[in-house]
């Protein structure tokens, strides 16, 4: 049997089985007459015969993917037991997240590229086109920031009065942006792409103009220490809204309702990931970047921060399965 013809002899009870289940999720299983129950326990039983064979026949295929997303779900309703909260966040941190994330490595790479790319330009700009760069600074930013540095004057100075700015600013956007690099990805991914592009110039206008003024060192020792753990936050936040816009713009032989719905889990789960990265981030913020060390000092911390996040989701979790 091809693909396209066990998708059209089954499809019907699978798209009962995911209803039955956003019902028995709104309502509780508990609640559920006696023959919805039957019903949903048939269901399931079909499609998880269903899903060993897509596993067998058609490996790596959309089908497949959908599949495994919708067995989970009905097992989880119907065998589920309580889950131990702390350990099973625990696990995902772990081992669960940064397989997850290795499994879409290719929109992570992606979104690495848009930002990273993006910020390299930004830099160049800032040199060869100032007004143009100062366009994608924020308007909050770019006066008290920009401007300033193009006035001259004490750098050192300004560079102090200025930097609490300048790091608080660029976090609370960070943040604003993961969210909207994830959510953009309903809009077919070119939300998420312009967010990252954006703030990639933002950052690398940014950078460029402080490199003009003199004031490199200084202006990545405000910015490493937690950036090292926001940068890649807003990457993974972006991979995530990629990973939604991949599953629209080639949905493969399901329909694009579907096909989002096999990937939305994951990419939540990419996202939720994030959350400690700028906790984390949000911390050493407040905290370490104010502290008047050495900026070589700063820079180093950073460094490690990267060096450790980076061993994080390469080796972490090698050998496991991405915790639900």
């Amino acid at each position: 049997m091809d693909e396209q013809s066990f998708i059209a002899g089954s499809r019907e009870a699978w798209e009962r089985l995911a209803y039955t289940l956003d019902a028995a999720r709104a309502g509780g299983v508990a609640r559920m007459e006696p023959d919805a129950l039957r019903r949903l326990h048939e269901d399931y039983r079909r499609t998880a015969a269903d899903l060993a064979y897509a596993q067998t026949h058609f490996p790596q295929s959309r089908t497949a993917t959908y599949l495994n997303a919708l067995v989970g779900r009905a097992h989880a309703e119907l065998y589920g037991a309580p889950p131990r909260r702390l350990a099973a966040v625990g696990a995902f941190l772990a081992r669960g997240y940064p397989a997850l994330v290795r499994r879409y490595r290719r929109e992570v790479a992606l979104a690495a590229a848009l930002l990273l790319g993006a910020g390299a330009l930004g830099h160049l700009l800032a040199y060869v086109n100032y007004p143009l760069a100062r366009l994608f600074i924020p308007e909050a930013l770019r006066d008290g920031v920009g401007d300033a540095l193009e006035r001259g004057g004490d750098a050192h100075a300004l560079f102090t009065a200025i930097a609490p700015a300048i790091s608080a600013g660029i976090t609370a956007n960070n943040i604003q942006v993961a969210l909207l690099a994830f959510a953009g990805g309903i809009t077919f991914g070119v939300v998420t792409t312009y967010a990252l592009i954006v703030n990639g110039l933002l950052i690398g206008a940014l950078a460029g103009s402080f490199a003009k003024a003199g004031g490199a060192v200084y202006f990545w020792s405000l910015i490493v220490p937690h950036g090292s753990l926001e940068v890649p936050a807003i990457v993974l936040a972006g991979a995530a809204g990629l990973l939604m816009a991949r599953s629209l713009v080639a949905p493969g032989d399901l329909p694009r309702s579907a096909a989002l719905r096999a990937v939305t889990p994951d990419a939540l789960r990419l996202l939720l990931g994030t959350i400690p990265l700028f906790v984390i981030a949000g911390i050493i913020e407040a905290f370490i970047t104010p502290l008047p060390v050495a900026e070589g000092l700063k820079l180093a911390f950073g460094g490690v921060l990267t060096v450790a996040v980076l061993a994080y989701l390469a080796l972490a979790g090698r050998g496991g399965a991405p915790a639900r």
